[in-house]
């Protein structure tokens, strides 16, 4: 199963326009400070090849936002960071933001740089995971024209062939992810995550089927600001 450069164009241009202005305003009113979300590239895999294809890069443990979905198609999606870049992001949160108050926990700004996620970081990557995958969740269930419902989001670090297992584990089909590159952008710092679509391998053909004739649309530009790039992952 592999994607054309007509099916790679189609995906990019749908999902910037899922993650776009919209979702990143969202996030920026949650932190209260202004934040560009960029689509750098999507890639299509075998699930039980995703440890193989980031080896070289996602070689600790790894954070993950995981709602279940169901409806017009169902799966799991994702939002990834390898554990390093999930501190430097909430620190970067911190630095940006006056006062967030989520789900009753207070993050403040000059709280310093801390080199381990706490309680309220994850909370606030949580949050930020939701919104993101609700958005994607939602432009996928309106492609098909159906509802799609999803699952509370839960948290969870682990190393990467530990998620891959959970993820194939009790299913009786063969699963393919599709990776979602991300770039979270706060002032001058640039942070790369991923955002994996799993489901199978029926239910993302018909995806992709259905997304090709985005490849002849254009898509508003995100106004992107070239800038060295803090980290990658």
């Amino acid at each position: 199963m592999l994607l054309t450069d007509k099916q790679k164009n189609g995906l990019t241009k749908f999902i910037k326009l899922a993650l776009s202005r919209r979702c990143a305003a969202s996030i920026s009113e949650l932190i209260k400070s202004p934040v560009v979300l960029e689509v750098e590239g999507v890639s299509l895999h075998p699930l039980s090849r995703l440890t193989t294809e980031f080896a070289d890069i996602l070689q600790n443990e790894v954070t993950t936002v995981h709602q279940m979905f169901a409806g017009s198609m169902s799966g799991d999606a994702l939002l990834m960071l390898d554990y390093e870049v999930a501190v430097m992001l909430t620190n970067l949160l911190r630095q940006n933001s006056d006062i967030m108050i989520i789900r009753q926990s207070k993050f403040a700004a000059n709280s310093g740089q801390r080199s381990h996620l706490d309680i309220s970081a994850c909370e606030v990557l949580t949050e930020v995971g939701n919104i993101l995958l609700n958005a994607y969740l939602s432009m996928l269930g309106n492609l098909f024209g159906g509802k799609v419902s999803f699952a509370m989001p839960s948290f969870q670090i682990e190393f990467l062939h530990e998620l891959v297992n959970s993820l194939i584990i009790s299913k009786n089909e063969v699963r393919y992810v599709l990776v979602v590159d991300t770039t979270f952008q706060l002032c001058d710092n640039f942070v790369n995550s991923h955002i994996l679509l799993v489901s199978s391998v029926m239910s993302l053909s018909c995806l992709i089927k259905a997304i090709e004739p985005w490849s002849e649309m254009a898509v508003p530009s995100l106004n992107k600001t070239p800038a060295t790039k803090l980290a990658y992952i």
